[in-house]
């Protein structure tokens, strides 16, 4: 029994000190490879840009904080203003620096360590490339520019408390060494739990924190969707004040909401947490962008001046706000939505743009878009629906409200006629009402009004965009 329990603990000892052994030369090895890697690099003197629909000389110059004169007379170019579609450029003042750049918005979680890794290049050339220093720089929504990495074989992950690159490297049937040289860390203890790195082979994981933000960067009055692959329904979220809805999305949790049009531009703190496919807490706190809208100014508008007074249009505000902040679980509608009017469309005032009314200061905005009379006086549902709001309002006049699902409603203002009822299920294309000039209007026209959560949105993208 002595001799079992010596001979035990020899090996316990022996497998100690080879274990620690292994790590010490797999801390030697990578760090040999990986400073070895980034000496005597073999760069041409200048990157290429592909050029991009829409993209002129002085839009680029402006993405490379780069003269549009130099790149005319880098690349040779003898009428800027024709500037074709898929065509390279060079693009001088960005020494060093191999392949073909392109330009995207940060995503959530990422940084220049997960940036490096991904694309496969020195976090070095990251800083050099967006000509910045500090990691804080690059919050959710800020564009960066990077070169583009190859077709490869990589997939993201990230480790979980109390697990090591190495045990994750075994679990995945993926060489250790690639792993940590793919990574750009000195040693294998460099990479922190919740980091994102990668893994030099291909599996269906379905396990990965996949993250994904559409609507980057975020844009006053504009709508956005976050997707959390995971089937946890415990997720928190938030985007300065506002706190995210979230629903279940095939495999995934998603949450669609919109961004006050007169939110002042500028960076507000991010806040997401969930449980992921492995059961793990998930928590990212990152700054986030939101940018202008640019929205012009209507021009002066003389209205009645009791359907200004505060007195009598903030119970009528409180009322639809309660009304379009109820979340339906349900999703009513599917694909795209249409116009609610008949073709040609005339827009005689657009989202967002800021109004004054009776010489009063321009500290308003137009909540929707106005469809004039232009083809005939009848208005459809934009998309599958129920009615949950008719009644004939001070501001809006003769109104009606579409519950979409999701937190997604539809209002449609200063009608003549309401053909529908509190409780009716609509399809789109459906004959909903009749355009007139009811509430405070200054003519006869429909006024179409897109809520997410009680937030008022561009309703236009949602005729190309299909949400979620």
């Amino acid at each position: 029994m002595i001799n079992y329990k010596l001979e035990k603990k020899l090996s316990l000892k022996i497998i100690k000190f080879l274990f620690f052994s292994f790590l010490i030369i797999s801390w030697i090895i990578p760090s040999i490879a990986v400073s070895g890697q980034s000496e005597n690099p073999e760069y041409p003197e200048y990157p290429v840009y592909i050029v991009q629909p829409g993209d002129t000389i002085n839009l680029i110059a402006i993405k490379f904080n780069v003269s549009a004169t130099d790149i005319i007379a880098a690349n040779n170019i003898t009428d800027p203003n024709l500037l074709s579609v898929s065509t390279p450029l060079v693009i001088p003042g960005i020494k060093g620096v191999a392949g073909v750049l392109t330009y995207k918005a940060v995503s959530i979680g990422e940084n220049p360590d997960s940036l490096a890794r991904i694309y496969q290049i020195p976090k070095d050339v990251i800083y050099r490339l967006n000509q910045t220093t500090s990691p804080s720089e690059f919050y959710i929504g800020s564009n960066v520019i990077l070169v583009e990495s190859p077709e490869n074989s990589y997939q993201h992950s990230s480790l979980s408390s109390g697990d090591s690159l190495f045990e994750r490297s075994i679990q995945e049937n993926a060489s250790f060494w690639e792993t940590t040289m793919l990574n750009q860390v000195d040693n294998p203890w460099a990479i922190l739990p919740k980091e994102t790195f990668i893994l030099p082979i291909v599996t269906n994981n379905d396990n990965q924190n996949n993250i994904e933000f559409i609507g980057l960067p975020l844009t006053q009055g504009k709508s956005a969707v976050i997707n959390v692959n995971t089937i946890s329904q415990d997720l928190t979220a938030r985007v300065g004040n506002l706190e995210l809805q979230f629903f279940p999305n095939n495999s995934q949790q998603s949450s669609i909401f919109g961004v006050h049009a007169m939110l002042p531009a500028g960076l507000y703190p991010f806040h997401l947490e969930f449980k992921n496919n492995l059961d793990q807490n998930v928590v990212i706190d990152q700054l986030i962008l939101i940018q202008q809208g640019f929205y012009p100014q209507d021009p002066p508008l003389q209205v009645d001046p009791s359907t200004l007074d505060e007195s009598l249009t903030k119970p009528e505000d409180e009322l639809i706000f309660q009304v379009t902040s109820q979340f339906t679980s349900d999703q009513l509608w599917s694909g795209d939505f249409n116009y609610p009017v008949d073709e040609p469309v005339c827009i005689k005032s657009w989202f967002g743009n800021r109004r004054s009314y009776n010489d009063q200061p321009y500290n308003r905005f137009h909540t929707g878009v106005d469809f004039g009379v232009c083809a005939n006086l009848n208005i459809y549902a934009p998309a599958d629906g129920k009615v949950v709001f008719t009644d004939s309002l001070l501001t809006r006049g003769n109104a009606t409200l579409i519950d979409h699902g999701l937190g997604v409603y539809s209002g449609f203002w200063h009608q003549e006629t309401i053909l529908v009822e509190v409780g009716q299920f609509v399809k789109a294309g459906e004959l909903i009402g009749i355009i007139g000039n009811t509430g405070r209007s200054t003519g006869p026209h429909l006024h179409w009004e897109l809520l997410v959560n009680g937030i008022q949105v561009d309703p236009l993208p949602w005729l190309e965009t299909v949400f979620p």
